[in-house]
């Protein structure tokens, strides 16, 4: 079993990137907010829109009342009343793109992915490239930059990882002020396996958004990746300065730590900080009930190993080293209990392997 794990899992407050990052012009002016609507009037609101003609449904507030919904994460009511109002005004990108950005955020990627092309595309028309596209309007070009960076996300989680990157480089070179077209970058090269290119972009981000999270954290993680400990340990130190609050900051700090320059108990005290901060934060669990079983501190490490192996029970690493906690600490029953599980996650692992591999016939 690997005993220094690279950190690349997702970090719980990346949880909300598709609502602060891809609201994009589907957005409310701050200043035209007022108190929610219930649900109740959303329905009504509906069936308004369905009664009304192409030319009444200005009148409505419905778009409005649409952005809204989605700005308060009300994701089906959201895509009720897009539904309703592309009825209507099917060519509309604005609304083509909040419909897509509900449905996305209601795990339905496929129907979003053809409303947000199309979004972009009538943004774009009468522009035969990027580079005739940079001669429109800087609102125009925010808003397709807005659409390709959604169009990106969804294309790199349906896997197509090289279309994402081309996209969202389309969305950059459109607008390289945009944060979140420069975050997206990052992400989708870092995906590809250039870390010391995601660099650049994170880079470029956060000279937009300086104390952005996310950006602080995959910038360390890129550099991380790309072999620059000291650059990556400075950038760690850095999100948890400027975000205290956040956990995957002391984990990323810890699990650095751990790697390099011998720091066990420095690395270790910033993981207990991580787990005291969020105690579902898997990496930091199982990182730091590693870290202490490697200090002979077994009886210590327990829980944490414990709680690794609630958060991931398909993951044969922390039973494996709570089997060795318990045979330190002489609890031989418990250590073959924790083995005796391992051996079978193996078997389920290979049992779906070879499930998914039945009937598959050999290339002639």
């Amino acid at each position: 079993m690997s005993k220094s794990a690279p950190l690349h899992t997702p970090v719980n407050f990346l949880a909300t990137l598709l609502l602060g990052v891809l609201l994009g012009f589907a957005t409310l002016n701050p200043a035209a907010q007022d108190d929610s609507v219930s649900a109740a009037e959303v329905v009504e609101l509906v069936a308004r829109v369905r009664e009304a003609s192409a030319a009444g449904v200005g009148s409505l507030n419905a778009i409005s009342v649409a952005r809204k919904l989605l700005a308060e994460q009300r994701y089906r009511e959201a895509d009720e009343l897009y539904g309703a109002l592309l009825e209507k005004l099917p060519r509309e990108p604005a609304l083509l793109y909040g419909a897509a950005l509900a449905k996305f955020n209601l795990d339905r990627a496929a129907e979003a992915e053809p409303l947000v092309r199309t979004s972009a595309e009538i943004l774009l028309r009468g522009s035969a490239d990027e580079s005739a596209a940079r001669f429109l309007s800087l609102e125009k070009r925010q808003r397709v930059a807005d659409a390709l960076v959604l169009l990106a996300v969804i294309q790199a989680k349906r896997g197509a990882e090289a279309e994402a990157l081309k996209t969202v480089k389309r969305a950059v070179v459109l607008d390289k002020d945009h944060f979140d077209a420069q975050f997206t970058l990052g992400r989708a090269l870092f995906s590809v396996g250039e870390p010391a290119v995601a660099v650049v972009a994170f880079r470029a981000a956060l000279k937009i958004k300086p104390d952005d999270g996310r950006a602080l954290f995959f910038l360390a993680t890129a550099l991380e990746s790309a072999g620059d400990s000291a650059g990556a340990l400075n950038a760690y130190q850095n999100l948890v300065a400027k975000k205290p609050e956040a956990a995957e900051g002391y984990l990323g700090l810890g699990v650095l730590l751990l790697k390099r320059d011998g720091k066990t108990e420095k690395g270790i005290q910033e993981l207990k900080i991580a787990v005291s901060i969020d105690p579902n934060l898997y990496e930091a669990q199982v990182n730091l009930g590693r870290a202490l079983l490697l200090r002979n501190r077994a009886a210590e490490s327990v829980p944490h190993l414990r709680r690794a192996a609630e958060l991931a029970p398909t993951n044969p690493e922390p039973h494996y080293q709570l089997a060795l906690a318990y045979r330190r600490l002489g609890m031989k029953a418990k250590a073959l209990e924790e083995t005796a599980i391992v051996k079978q996650i193996h078997e389920a692992r290979r049992g779906t392997s070879a499930q998914n591999n039945k009937g598959v016939q050999p290339v002639q």
